[in-house]
């Protein structure tokens, strides 16, 4: 029996183009009640995901890189 119930859960963290973490992942079941438990178990996961993705991350904080061009300030 093929799964009747479908839905793509999307979890966006962080608002810049360099500090975002995007998760996309496709969810299945035979009925609403198992899909909506396998969701509930996607969020825990992708909740750990986040947080070992955010232990690897640089520092919230602007790139130090000389010919970092986000801004048009030149080095100080």
């Amino acid at each position: 029996m093929s799964d009747e119930f479908e839905t793509t859960v999307e979890v966006t963290r962080g608002t810049g183009t360099s500090d975002r973490d995007k998760f996309r992942t496709k969810v299945t079941a035979p009925d609403m009640e198992t899909l909506t438990e396998r969701v509930r178990e996607l969020r825990e996961e992708v909740e750990d995901w986040a947080e070992d993705f955010r232990t690897i991350q640089p520092d919230g904080d602007q790139r130090h890189l000389s010919d970092d061009q986000s801004t048009l300030g030149g080095d100080e």
